[in-house]
């Protein structure tokens, strides 16, 4: 009789747990996936200037959705928003640099913790007071955290400097900076990379233990070929730089280049600015690069801008905020 019980109780026992355990796999099968904890953003502009837009990957940057939205109206400078660089500090906040116009002597600035209230815009004269200046090209901004100083860099072509490397009616770029703590002071501007030849839209970013600059090179009709992408390298974020003997990205007219880095691979984004489209480069050494571009859909008529890893709880506001 005892075991005949004990039959039974197993029995209405192992009956419980078949239906528990059904219950939680049609539970598991129901549950919707778990959203990533962080996404990527891609900072751009479209047109001529007229804003900032983003776009958003949760697949860690193959496939970019618009987020339809001007978030930011230029007011600045020559009131255009071009090449927009966004950088969230060690202190959480948003600071974002930009082109605010062809000839312009310095630059556009402000800062936001949530990408949708921003601060009131201020332009930055940084080479206001250096006699031959021409212009003033996408800026962008790297902490140094052996300072805890933000370094601002972007191109400009002064009259009488670097005339070796001047040809006629071309530009002369270099890569300045200024560094600061506050963004209410700054340090004289200096110039942080000269290669040996005209060169703009340079972007920095910390690679393992170094600092990788990756910049275009002028175009050259006089020799009948477009600017490659070129880049450097340094111990430090000041430099010095040293340019290393490969291009990355030759034979097209390329501009605009960002650079993501997500565990151990990074990856290269370059503006094909004649002809609308973007290209993406892959690779896990800094030798051997892999195109990428067919995989990559980025989003139509964007132009020059960057990426940045941001947390996903922050894209689901600013979609909201549409």
């Amino acid at each position: 009789m005892g075991l005949r019980k004990g039959s039974r109780g197993v029995g209405r026992i192992a009956v419980r747990a078949t239906v528990v355990v059904a219950s939680l796999l049609c539970g598991a099968m129901a549950a919707p996936a778990k959203p990533p904890a962080a996404s990527w953003l891609f900072t751009s502009f479209h047109g001529n200037g007229d804003g900032l837009h983003l776009s958003v990957s949760t697949d860690g940057g193959h496939q970019w959705r618009d987020l339809h939205k001007v978030f930011l109206t230029p007011s600045v400078g020559s009131k255009l928003l071009r090449d927009p660089h966004i950088l969230r500090g060690p202190d959480g906040v948003y600071r974002m640099v930009w082109t605010t116009g062809w000839k312009d002597k310095g630059i556009g600035y402000a800062h936001s913790r949530d990408l949708i209230h921003w601060s009131d815009q201020r332009y930055l004269p940084f080479m206001e007071g250096v006699p031959g200046t021409a212009n003033a090209w996408a800026p962008e901004t790297i902490h140094d955290p052996t300072t805890g100083r933000y370094v601002i860099t972007w191109s400009s072509d002064i009259e009488g400097r670097f005339p070796q490397t001047r040809r006629s009616g071309q530009m002369n770029n270099r890569t300045y900076y200024v560094t600061t703590k506050d963004f209410r002071t700054f340090t004289k501007p200096r110039v942080l990379i000269d290669p040996g030849f005209d060169h703009i839209d340079t972007t920095i970013q910390r690679v393992g233990r170094r600092y990788i600059a990756v910049f275009k090179e002028g175009d050259n009709q006089e020799r009948g070929r477009w600017g490659p992408i070129q880049w450097a390298v340094a111990d430090r974020v000041l430099g010095p730089y040293r340019l290393m003997p490969k291009p990355l990205v030759t034979g097209e007219r390329a501009e605009g280049p960002t650079l993501v880095t997500d565990g151990d691979r990074t990856r290269l984004y370059v503006d094909y600015y004649a002809n609308g489209r973007y290209g993406a480069f892959e690779t896990k050494d800094w030798r051997e690069w892999t195109d990428v571009s067919d995989t990559v859909a980025l989003v139509k008529g964007q132009r020059h801008g960057t990426v940045l890893k941001v947390p996903s709880p922050l894209v689901q506001t600013l979609e909201a905020a549409r």
